[in-house]
């Protein structure tokens, strides 16, 4: 093992028995609770979304009582992933942008693509993290899904853009996937069946038009 090697693991090492001890756990939950404060919508979204009654249209199940899709690779059967997931937090550790974390009251993680965008590693390094089996790897080619971006016209800059001024590309710009998303006539993005909802977008577009359902 060399130098950046060693310091790259010990790194991970401390991180990871650091998030599980009390303390951790509990600067986690905080650090959530400060994060979701600042946009206090989120919230409200959540509650707003949260259908017991209604299936999942996503391709991993999602949060029971939240609406929040599962990490990529997760096991579709809620059942079975429960069973499996041990809650460590490992993904959550090895996610580089954050955009993994836990729900107070609810069991095992989550992504929120309106709140932190899904980066699609190439390398899935969430997906190694996981040791007991709760994320598994995706077939070659296979990308996870989230849900599907839509967009608030009115919101959009385009839907307001005067004559000569140039396109706002940022959604487009920024989607990981060719292809994804065109604009029609009047310059308005739109997003094919192949949007993944990884939130990149969303994250992107400068009035929040965009949004992940």
């Amino acid at each position: 093992m060399d130098r950046k090697d060693f310091f790259s693991s010990g790194m991970k090492d401390l991180t990871r028995k650091a998030y599980r001890s009390a303390p951790g756990r509990w600067l986690d939950q905080n650090l959530l609770a400060v994060s979701n404060l600042l946009n206090p919508l989120w919230g409200k979204e959540q509650a707003d979304s949260s259908d017991p009654n209604q299936e999942s249209q996503q391709i991993h199940e999602p949060r029971k009582n939240t609406g929040l899709p599962r990490p990529p690779g997760a096991l579709t059967d809620a059942k079975a992933f429960k069973k499996t997931c041990t809650s460590c937090g490992d993904c959550i550790v090895a996610c580089p942008y954050g955009a993994i974390f836990q729900v107070p009251g609810a069991y095992g993680p989550v992504l929120d693509p309106n709140h932190i965008a899904c980066h699609l590693c190439e390398d899935f390094p969430c997906i190694d993290s996981c040791a007991e089996g709760a994320l598994l790897p995706l077939e070659e080619g296979a990308l996870p899904g989230f849900g599907q971006v839509i967009l608030d016209a009115d919101a959009c800059l385009n839907a307001h853009r005067k004559k000569g001024e140039r396109y706002c590309k940022e959604c487009q710009n920024e989607c990981p996937i060719e292809g994804v998303i065109k604009y029609d006539a009047r310059g308005l993005p739109e997003a094919n069946d192949t949007c993944t909802g990884c939130g990149l977008c969303v994250e992107s577009c400068p009035t929040r038009a965009l949004k992940v359902e």
